[in-house]
């Protein structure tokens, strides 16, 4: 056993030492990417009819696609 915190301690979860698995891929030189943005900024009302809109897609995800498109039209 090694000092607590060093690969040779024996714990398969040791946080100190970076893990080639773990994070993000790295990309190809000059080939960036931004990461998309999963967060959404609304007023009280809006975020009321976002989370009845979410509920609805959870039962039924066919009829909000076809109501999505009859209102975007």
């Amino acid at each position: 056993m090694g000092k607590a915190g060093t690969p040779e301690d024996g714990r398969r979860n040791n946080g100190k030492y970076p893990k080639p698995w773990a994070g993000r891929k790295p990309l190809a030189p000059g080939e960036s990417k931004a990461r998309g943005i999963h967060q959404i900024r609304a007023h009280e009302k809006e975020w009321e009819l976002i989370q009845r809109f979410i509920k609805l897609v959870r039962k039924n995800p066919a009829a909000c696609e076809k109501m999505v498109r009859i209102l975007e039209d």
